[in-house]
């Protein structure tokens, strides 16, 4: 990821004021967030509710030169002229400040000493964007997307100006928002998780994404169909379905021919791609295991997308993430395709061991020329009909790649020239080693 001096240095200052605390500061990355929010909107004067003036007043003091544990106290009265100030649903950020440990002593002074150095910073979507990607790669037990992986997303979803964007399984908002970032859209984001969408909707505004709707719930159950323009996720590994509830009976009927399904992967994709309007495209990143298990549910989903003509592309990935070695497929779909695309963008992004990975601008353009016109490039990417991906019943890019067999053609004299030649060379390795001894 590009980021200088004027961002690396900050985000790894505040972290280290929770490490230095005894605190882990990703599980505080909420608070920094609401810090930051609070400061670009007094910065800003973006609060226009003159009721608010003697609040945003007293915020603008805290704010500036935190000196006692008061001053929390202030920041957390100040939830209510951000949500409305940003059109959030009231409420939503009540709780950001009141995390379990917020009674201990040590905890408030180093909250006051983040409050001290946020004080100071200025960029905040940049220091926002940092700070979710360094979490990306520290924190294993949150689905947050790697730069690469974003890049990636974006270049195949394509936002332009005016669509409607959804992103079913948002966690942080980081894939979002690099997907949208600089596009006057309509965006929607659901998530189970409180939490992921208190800071999808606080790094929102750090970013400066006017237009946003977002939901606690899971969207397989609910009926959307036929919404929006793009599609767009990055969804969590393994996930299991325990008990099917309100509309993914119909989903499963729809797209696994059945009423019954364990693989979540199965419902989100099917409700993404119901999401989607006429013209609509849909961009997931699944685990590779999606392309060829053979689970009832994964098989018939796999046939009905491909005889529906929705599978546009199948991008084969490295390993992307830093918290994981598990490689990662990343999808397209859209209508009308009577072939599917199948690309190795392996060979398009470097990695080394424990390194970040390496993907230019050329290899960009390129990945974004072969996704938009479908365009083969030698030993990157090449079409299958669709009958005979449907007959192979896999989306792994091996099961189609072709493999010449070349057979060299040699003359029996060339042959025996070459064997005689190693037979000589034997017998002067004999002869040779014919008088050397062990001992002297």
């Amino acid at each position: 990821m590009k980021s200088d001096e004027r961002t690396i240095k900050p985000v790894y200052d505040l972290m280290g004021l929770w490490h230095k605390a005894g605190y882990d500061a990703t599980q505080y990355v909420g608070t920094m967030l609401y810090v930051m929010c609070l400061k670009k909107m007094i910065d800003e004067n973006a609060c226009m509710n003159p009721g608010y003036m003697g609040v945003v007043l007293e915020l603008t003091k805290s704010l500036l030169r935190p000196t006692n544990i008061d001053d929390i106290e202030t920041l957390r009265k100040g939830v209510e002229v951000l949500e409305e100030t940003y059109s959030l649903r009231q409420g939503l950020l009540q709780d950001v400040l009141s995390p379990s440990r917020c009674q201990e002593e040590q905890w408030k002074k180093t909250f006051l000493g983040v409050i001290s150095a946020i004080a100071e910073l200025d960029n905040y979507g940049e220091l926002a964007q940092y700070m979710l990607y360094i979490i990306s790669k520290d924190r294993g037990n949150e689905k947050v997307s790697s730069y690469t992986v974003a890049e990636l997303m974006r270049i195949a979803a394509d936002v332009h100006d005016g669509e409607s964007v959804l992103d079913g399984t948002v966690g942080y908002g980081y894939s979002a928002v690099e997907c949208i970032r600089g596009k006057e859209v309509d965006f929607y984001g659901n998530d189970i998780r409180l939490e992921a969408i208190q800071n999808t909707a606080m790094y929102l505004i750090l970013s400066d994404i006017k237009n946003f709707t977002l939901a606690t719930e899971d969207f397989t159950s609910v009926n959307t169909s036929g919404m929006h323009d793009k599609v767009i996720m990055d969804i969590p590994f393994g996930m299991k379905v325990n008990e099917l509830i309100g509309y993914q009976t119909v989903r499963c009927r729809e797209w696994m021919d059945n009423v019954q399904c364990k693989e979540m992967e199965c419902l989100l994709l099917a409700s993404g791609l119901e999401c989607l309007n006429e013209k609509g495209r849909m961009v997931v990143i699944v685990p590779q295991g999606f392309l060829f298990k053979q689970s009832k549910a994964l098989s018939i989903f796999r046939e009905n997308a491909v005889k529906r003509g929705m599978l546009k592309a199948v991008v084969s990935l490295p390993s992307v993430y830093n918290y994981t070695t598990i490689n990662t497929t990343m999808l397209v779909f859209e209508q009308g395709n009577k072939d599917v695309l199948f690309v190795d963008a392996a060979k398009l992004i470097q990695r080394e061991r424990r390194m970040e990975p390496t993907f230019t601008e050329e290899n960009k353009q390129l990945l974004k020329d072969i996704l938009e016109n479908k365009q083969v490039v030698e030993d990157i990417s090449f079409t299958v009909a669709n009958e005979d991906v449907i007959n192979v019943g896999e989306w792994t890019i091996a099961r189609f790649q072709k493999t010449e067999n070349v057979t060299t053609i040699r003359s029996l004299e060339e042959i025996n020239e070459e064997l005689a030649a190693c037979y000589n060379r034997l017998d002067e390795l004999n002869t040779n080693g014919s008088g050397l001894s062990l001992f002297q």
